[in-house]
């Protein structure tokens, strides 16, 4: 056998070494797999616009004979005595088969001017509750003072582990109020001589937030 045949012969053998060290297949086969399609859920909140021909705030000062009734904030006057209140629809939305959201109170709230109430000065006192949407006051949410975060939970309605029977939300927004916020300022009926006469106080930043919460012990989904 010349160098030439021997060359080609080793040449075969290398390609057949590279190839797996043999020259026919074995029987194989694949199944192809539906992996589907993953969807997140939904966390929304939003305030409700008031119904038509309500009011946002109204005088409910238990000595006035038209108890309650609508006011303009803007041109109404507060004096010592009185007690006026705000309403702010709320509606909020949760999906998803673990989640749980805690709804946070005015968590921004904040609150300046001189008519203001303090430890040492008579003025205007402001607190905040949370009500259903038949007005029946929400547990641990009620007559907070201003400043102060409260937070109550709540389950998607999805949620298949609510094992503590949080209160549920729908998985999208409908534009129908789900709960309300309510701010209460009430006028020291004791103030006397002309203190804070033509004062003013300033709401700024009141709103809602809606926050997911995993920890154990909160609820549905653990």
């Amino acid at each position: 056998m010349n160098n030439k045949t021997k060359g080609a012969i080793a040449g075969i053998a290398g390609i057949a070494l590279l190839a797996g060290g043999t020259t026919f297949a074995l029987w194989n086969d694949s199944a192809d797999i539906n992996g589907g399609k993953i969807t997140a859920g939904n966390l929304d909140v939003a305030i409700v616009a008031p119904e038509e021909g309500t009011s946002t705030w109204n005088d409910i000062s238990a000595d006035r004979t038209d108890n309650s009734h609508g006011i303009n904030l803007d041109t109404f006057r507060i004096v010592p005595g009185d007690t006026i209140q705000g309403t702010f629809n709320i509606d909020a939305a949760l999906e998803g088969d673990n989640l749980v959201a805690k709804l946070g109170l005015l968590a921004d709230g904040t609150a300046a001017g001189e008519l203001l109430a303090t430890a040492d000065k008579k003025g205007v006192a402001i607190t905040y509750s949370l009500v259903d949407s038949n007005g029946a006051p929400v547990a641990g949410a009620t007559d907070i003072a201003l400043g102060e975060e409260a937070t109550v939970a709540f389950a998607s309605a999805d949620n298949s582990n609510n094992v503590a029977a949080l209160p549920t939300l729908g998985k999208s927004l409908d534009g129908t109020a789900d709960y309300s916020v309510v701010v209460t300022a009430t006028f020291d009926e004791t103030t006397d001589a002309r203190t804070n006469t033509q004062a003013s106080a300033l709401l700024s930043g009141l709103g809602v937030t809606l926050t997911q919460d995993r920890t154990a012990g909160t609820g549905g989904g653990f």
